[in-house]
């Protein structure tokens, strides 16, 4: 059996067996259950709680996956119709009309404060009863995971509410008083998160080494993750400039940390397609935190239910003809970009063997689109890559009308023919969730390098990336390491390669990805506005996407579901506009963060603004 799968099966093997009584386990005594203080009468019986804490980042909450695509100009909220109607669920995102009496603004918030509850739990059971243990190494190690995610879950809530003014909380609320406690400036949120981050830098391995009983190595973090979090921490802030009450980047810590993921974690770039966004690639030499799920366990668990160890996001995601809502599809000027990012022709992973239907015969061609396109999104036009276990993509799924991209993150198309045929049903995928990987750090990196005024450098990590996935590089070749590689020749400026990493490279490769990375990119660089006028303006349609079929040698037909740039002059496409409205409904203020959710306001009368 493959080790990752060993591995991953076994913390949620020990997580689900804990979530029949943990959710609420040391809230309030329950006779027929375990005594509180039971809980901490030992580092093994302390680790159930670690495990219970761990299981907080199943909530989808956390994430607001498909909110955050619409809300940002990645995706559009489409239904059972299609284009031009929308969603009802996503047209407040899409259009920027929400509230802070939405579900999803209030359920991130309790999703983000029950990690940091049960975190805190462990923290004062090990302060506490298992003081004594405190040179032990497993209470040194429980401990950093602790730190480690009570700051992630409080990074989260500053990097997404009310300007980073958020409530600390750093113990376990026992008076009334405890639980009505206001929120803190943005640099005293910050300054705790700094701490937490830091204390589980020096404490938690590099690695967790072979899978055991207390240390397994799938979803656990490690001194990796705490680096990458470190140095997000420090890069990833608003300028004064864009954001008055912002906190400057330190450009200079922040590379540290991130050459430290590049040079000392044995990580390195993954540009296999069967190797990103797949089953067989969770857990790749580039993954550097995930989120596991699994579609196997639990199955008397709600789909809704937030402790479920399966996630929802295939079915959201997926074409309707594969079990899916595609609640989410790519807006028009992101299926472009992936559909015409150019190809390396030197790069042999780029040509691709097909039979002559007439002669018989295998010949050579360059593949449509690009590796990475097809890692990420599936078009009509990649009839080189497999969809949903089917030869050719063309030939096994019907693109709907004006539906000219799906998104691949989220969905099994690469073991199963339809999502419908997951084991426990559609709404319960197991795949993994990506949060940051090795090409986040190179890109980072690459912006530093620019923002340095070290151009060579900057262009030298984009096209590291590039490379990866066989697409033509940028910038001059006399410049460039990569001598077996095509480049576009072109004399780029600093402002010019930052412009391609915020409007082609980011959004490219990390796309729907991680926790709201486009959304914070946006708002630090001080373009959302600009951006949305921007891709308001852009016109695409679609039209017939006609192929020769490999077997018999027909010509096929299939919607109007190939995309191209401007209005279709035959009249046969509606015209493809996103943002209108998001660029006229826009408002720094309001829209920048997610306001303070209506149900805390309203429960903590000491809360402030």
């Amino acid at each position: 059996m493959n080790y990752k799968y060993i591995t991953k099966l076994g913390l949620l093997l020990g997580l689900t067996s804990l979530l029949i009584g943990c959710n609420d386990f040391l809230e309030e005594n329950n006779p027929n259950a375990k005594p509180k203080e039971d809980y901490f009468s030992s580092l093994t019986e302390s680790d159930k709680v670690l495990t219970s804490t761990y299981s907080a980042l199943l909530n989808h909450y956390n994430y607001n996956i498909v909110e955050e695509a619409w809300r940002s100009d990645l995706a559009y909220p489409s239904n059972a119709v299609g284009r031009p109607a929308l969603s009802a669920n996503g047209e407040q995102w899409y259009f920027k009309t929400y509230t802070n009496s939405q579900k999803e603004i209030n359920s991130k918030w309790a999703a983000l404060y029950t990690g940091i509850f049960r975190a805190n739990q462990l923290i004062e059971g090990l302060e506490g009863p298992l003081k004594a243990e405190s040179e032990n190494e497993i209470w040194l190690a429980q401990m950093a995971q602790a730190r480690m995610l009570r700051g992630i879950f409080h990074y989260w809530a500053y990097q997404t509410f009310n300007n980073g003014r958020v409530i600390i909380r750093d113990k376990v609320p026992e008076e009334l008083e405890d639980f009505n406690i206001p929120v803190s400036s943005k640099e005293e949120v910050r300054a705790f998160i700094l701490k937490d981050f830091e204390y589980a830098y020096e404490h938690l391995p590099a690695s967790w080494g072979s899978a055991s009983a207390n240390e397994l190595a799938a979803g656990r973090v490690n001194k990796g993750v705490a680096t990458m979090f470190l140095a997000n921490l420090y890069f990833l802030e608003s300028p004064a400039a864009v954001d008055g009450d912002a906190i400057d980047p330190d450009y200079t810590k922040a590379l540290e940390y991130y050459k430290e993921l590049e040079n000392n974690y044995g990580l390195s770039l993954e540009g296999e397609k069967e190797l990103v966004f797949t089953r067989a690639g969770e857990f790749n030499k580039e993954s550097i935190f995930e989120i596991v799920y699994d579609d196997n366990l639990r199955p008397e668990l709600d789909r809704f239910d937030e402790s479920s160890p399966s996630n929802r996001f295939a079915r959201y995601t997926a074409p309707g003809t594969k079990g899916g809502q595609r609640a989410i599809t790519p807006n028009g000027w992101l299926a472009y970009k992936y559909k015409t990012d150019p190809v390396d022709r030197k790069d042999p992973r780029n040509i691709v063997k097909v039979t002559d239907v007439k002669t018989g015969l295998e010949v050579d061609t360059l593949r449509f689109v690009s590796i990475r396109t097809s890692a990420a999104i599936a078009l009509v036009n990649d009839i080189h890559t497999p969809y949903y276990r089917a030869e050719m993509t063309p030939l096994e799924v019907t693109f709907g009308k004006y539906e000219f991209a799906y998104f691949k993150q989220f969905s099994n198309h690469d073991i199963v023919t339809s999502e419908v045929n997951l084991p426990k049903g559609v709404w319960y995928s197991g795949k993994n969730v990506t949060i940051h990987r090795l090409s986040e750090v190179y890109l980072n990196m690459a912006e530093i390098y620019l923002r340095l005024g070290d151009l060579t450098t900057g262009l030298k990590y984009i096209n590291d990336v590039r490379a990866k996935w066989g697409l033509v590089l940028i910038g001059p070749s006399s410049t460039g390491d990569h001598s077996d590689r095509t480049y576009d020749e072109k004399m780029y400026t600093i402002e010019q390669a930052l412009e391609h990493i915020m409007y082609t490279e980011k959004p490219l490769e990390l796309s729907v990805e991680g926790h709201q990375i486009r959304w914070t990119d946006l708002r630090r660089w001080g373009i959302i506005k600009e951006n949305f006028e921007n891709i308001s303006k852009q016109i695409y349609h679609t039209q017939r996407f006609r192929f020769i079929h490999p077997e018999t040698g027909n010509i096929v037909n299939r919607n109007r579901a190939e995309i191209f740039e401007g209005t279709d002059q035959n009249g046969n496409s509606i015209d493809i506009i996103d943002c209108i409205d998001a660029s006229l409904n826009y408002i720094p203020e309001l829209h920048d963060y997610y306001p303070l959710p209506l149900e805390e306001i309203i429960s903590n009368p000491n809360l402030g603004q």
